[in-house]
Order: structure tokens, then C-alpha cells, then sequence
């Protein structure tokens, strides 16, 4: 095919996986965005607001190496074992709303509203489809489904989706897209690789595999071309880079010591892409997520100084996203691993996002994650 880009993914089912426990009591995480006006950029036609859409996509892709592992079984049994997944993690099934105590902020309530889930198929093969990723991986957007939050009505919007697609002639991908006032990367990973040995002990506790309950393939019947809206950002359009700093200094959002790594992180990874980037605007989007899960979100000059303490000390080193073992780990079927992976941060075109997770101290030391994500130009 001339155009990969013209490929139409099928969708066969849409359904929401809820916890398998009522959540009680429910809990919140508070997202404060001062200057509410200036970081939320309305459009008034579609009601979508800028930073409401700052997220990660994930995609795993697995080879079929039995007729109970395939796409159509994983779907089959996703609703019940992420489920019990989402029982200790009940937050990911949340949804946003209005703060009732602070009318400049948002919040996301543990309401067990669910997880949006796809079943679809592509009409090609999975080597096919590395193919072509290999020449343009703009294709790779086939794979995730993201539906921009309502900034009118956010209490209505999942924050978080999962795509399985099969591919003709077996294989399948697993493409989850979430939002990153969430949950940061490496939660995710945690999250994953924990739902999936939910899943392999539900679905292949005996040595018969049990055929899942809801099997989409048994409910098919005329195909539609896909009416859903997928993501527009791809690995193409925007390039991260991570970095892993311990300090003995006490770190919180509004610790100038916080933001002066930022600005460390940041001066490294722009050096880093050199020309091939679109440099982050002198004034950027910070988002900090504290231990507690509560996230503040501002904007960040590269020009302004901080009072730093006397003495700092601290280490400082870049690692990539296959240290964060989201990569390979992430097994459904006994021991299929992933034979390909893709994980980006989507990125606005003319500017960057920089996402700050700071960890509970250990050891007397402060621990944080600086992901700089940044526009590119081209390929690198």
C-alpha cells in the first residue's frame, strides 16, 4: 500500500472494564493550574482544553503462538482481569471534576466510572506492519485510541484507554494511552506488569485454557470501518528524554530546588537533540506530581533564577525507557513477550511538556524523574 496512512482499523467492540469492588471510601487527587485562564486553552467550538490532554501512549506488540493466544482471547478476557487489577489501583478508573473546595483547581475522584477499552482489527500482517513502521511510524497511531477530555465536562471523559488489534494471519498489539495527571510512567509500569500476572493466573491457571467469558469474535457480525478518532501525536512528532537525580534536599513543587533540575534536565536534553528538536519555549508547562499523587501545574521561565541552598549535592544521570521496564516485562500469555515496543509522550507541535515525578524520600535522600519531552523536526 502507497500510503500507509490509509489504512482503516476495524473496530469490532467498545466496552468499559470497572473495578470488580466498589471503592469506599473514594479518594481524590488534587491537580492545582494556577493562572487557570492562561494554562487552559480553550477552543470554544470543541471545548478542549491543552493541558487537560498531556498524555503517554504505550504499544506492545505479541506473535500468536497458540489459538488461545491471540488478540480476540485477550480481549476475551480483559474485562475480568483488569477488573481485579483496578481493585488496588482504583484511581485509574477515575474520572476529573471541578474542585468543590478550590475553584481554580480540578481533581480526579476514585468513582470507579472504568477504563475504555477497543477491540479492533487491521487489515494487515503483523510483519507487515513493523515494516512500514520501520519506514513512517506515524502507522503506529492505528494502534492507540485517545478521545480528548471535555474541559466543559471532564467528570464524562476516561482517562484511560486500551486498544488490543489483531493482525491478519495472527499477532496482535496491546496499545494503552493514558493521561498524565493519572499516574506518572513508571506507576503504570508497576500497574501493568501487576495486571498481568492477574491475568495469566485467571486465564491459564489450568493446563486447558477456559475460553473467556465476553469473546468478542462470538458476537461479530458485519465489520465497520473505525468512526473512532485516534491519536494525531506519534513517536514522530516529539522525543523524550529521562532523568533520575537523588539529592539530600527535601524536594516538594514549590521547592526552587525542584525546578533549578528542571532547568539542569532541560539544557541537557535540548544540547542532547541539538538541531533535530524544536527548542521548548523560553516560557514552558511544568507538571509536578507530589508522593501523594496531588499534581500542580504551572508555567516555568528558562530564564528565571533560583536562590539555591549552600553545599547542594546531588547526583544526576539520564536513563531511558527501557530501564523503566515497560518494554518486555509485560507478558499476557505464560512466557510470549513483546516483540516490539513504542512509548512516547504526545507533544503539541510548537512546544514541549515537562512532566516532574518526585518519589518519598528513602535514606535521608530525595528522589525525582524528570521526563523532557520536546518537538522534533525529523527522525532521530
Amino acid at each position: 500500500m502507497s500510503n500507509p496512512m490509509e489504512l482503516n482499523t476495524n473496530i469490532v467492540g467498545i466496552y468499559t472494564a470497572t473495578t470488580k469492588k466498589i471503592t469506599e471510601p473514594r479518594f481524590s487527587h488534587k491537580i492545582s493550574i494556577p493562572n487557570n485562564q492562561a494554562l487552559l486553552d480553550n477552543d470554544d467550538d470543541n471545548h478542549h482544553y491543552g493541558i487537560l490532554q498531556k498524555r503517554m501512549h504505550i504499544i506492545l506488540c505479541y506473535q500468536k503462538q497458540s489459538n488461545e493466544d491471540s488478540g480476540w482471547h485477550l480481549g476475551g478476557w480483559i474485562k475480568e482481569s483488569l477488573g481485579h487489577a483496578l481493585v488496588d489501583n482504583p484511581i485509574l478508573a477515575g474520572r476529573l471534576r471541578r474542585s468543590e473546595s478550590d475553584q481554580g483547581s480540578l481533581e480526579i475522584v476514585s468513582n470507579d466510572s472504568g477504563v475504555r477499552c477497543v477491540e479492533a482489527e487491521l487489515p494487515l500482517s503483523l510483519v507487515d506492519f513493523l515494516q512500514l513502521k520501520e519506514k513512517n511510524n506515524e502507522i503506529e497511531d492505528k494502534l492507540v485510541y485517545w478521545n480528548d477530555v471535555d474541559g466543559s465536562y471532564p467528570q464524562f471523559s476516561p482517562l484511560f484507554y486500551i486498544q488490543v488489534t489483531n493482525f491478519q494471519c495472527g499477532g496482535y498489539s496491546v496499545g494503552i494511552s493514558y493521561n498524565l495527571f493519572l499516574v506518572d510512567p513508571l506507576s503504570m509500569a508497576e500497574f501493568l506488569n501487576r495486571w498481568t500476572e492477574i491475568h495469566r493466573s485467571m486465564a491459564y491457571e489450568s493446563e486447558v485454557p477456559k475460553p473467556p467469558f465476553f469473546h468478542t469474535v462470538n458476537f461479530k457480525q458485519n465489520e465497520c470501518s473505525s468512526s473512532l478518532k485516534h491519536s494525531i501525536s506519534s513517536s514522530l512528532t516529539s522525543k523524550t528524554m529521562i532523568f533520575n537525580i537523588f539529592t539530600d534536599e527535601k524536594l516538594h513543587s514549590g521547592n526552587e530546588t525542584c525546578k533549578y533540575f528542571v532547568l539542569l534536565c532541560l539544557e541537557e536534553a535540548e544540547s542532547k537533540f541539538g538541531s533535530k528538536i524544536g527548542k521548548i519555549n523560553s516560557t514552558f508547562t511544568l507538571i509536578i506530581k507530589e508522593p501523594n499523587g496531588n499534581t500542580k501545574v504551572e508555567n516555568l521561565s528558562k530564564q528565571r533564577n533560583f536562590a539555591l541552598p549552600k553545599n547542594l549535592g546531588y547526583d544526576l544521570n539520564s536513563v531511558s525507557w527501557e530501564d523503566l521496564s515497560i518494554n518486555y516485562e509485560v507478558v499476557f500469555h505464560r512466557e510470549n513477550a513483546p516483540i516490539d515496543a513504542s512509548h512516547w509522550i504526545a507533544c503539541d507541535a510548537l512546544e514541549g511538556v515537562v512532566l516532574v515525578v518526585i518519589s518519598s524520600p528513602s535514606e535521608g535522600k530525595s528522589g525525582v524523574k524528570v521526563y523532557i519531552t520536546v518537538p522534533i523536526d525529523q527522525r532521530i
